[in-house]
């Protein structure tokens, strides 16, 4: 009974690996970001997230022939519904980070790109507690979200042949 169990579960997992499956998280780099510097303001809430997803991908974050410079990186709350009263029943939460990669001779080699991203969430006045705690995760997953999706960006990294200043 184990033979046939332990077969299915063989085939199971050469199959998830034939089609391209990959685990969440495990990106496949080019051998040219394995050492990268990271320019980024480190009292940006974005830092420690991609400075950790960075180095759980297997780079190394030290002087190299790559920078990765982030340009700008903003948090911005609307009021996207109101209740009858006229109050904020919903907000959305709107995340941008630009970024480019740079060679050692400051020429960018990677062109800029941008991200959006966005978080909706109601608000009620009577679990005020409730929603700030809500609105601070999310706003965590906004960069967590945001440090993953560079990370995938960067697995597709090829630089262009004629960098510009």
């Amino acid at each position: 009974m184990k033979r046939p169990l332990l077969l299915l579960f063989c085939f199971t997992i050469t199959s998830l690996t034939a089609c391209g499956f990959h685990l969440r998280g495990s990106y496949n780099l080019p051998s040219t970001l394995k050492h990268l510097e990271l320019k980024i303001n480190t009292a940006s809430a974005l830092y420690l997230p991609l400075r950790d997803s960075l180095q759980q991908a297997g780079i190394q974050l030290d002087a190299s022939d790559y920078t990765l410079e982030i340009l700008e990186d903003s948090l911005n709350k609307q009021t996207t519904n109101t209740d009858s009263r006229a109050k904020a029943a919903e907000y959305t939460l709107y995340y941008t980070v630009s970024y480019q990669i740079k060679n050692n001779d400051n020429k960018t080699v990677s062109p800029e790109r941008r991200l959006l991203l966005r978080r909706n969430y109601q608000y009620d006045t009577t679990t005020i507690v409730g929603k700030t705690a809500e609105e601070e995760t999310l706003i965590h997953e906004l960069y967590q979200d945001a440090a993953q999706q560079i990370l995938r960006q960067l697995s597709s990294f090829k630089p262009a042949t004629t960098a510009t200043p």
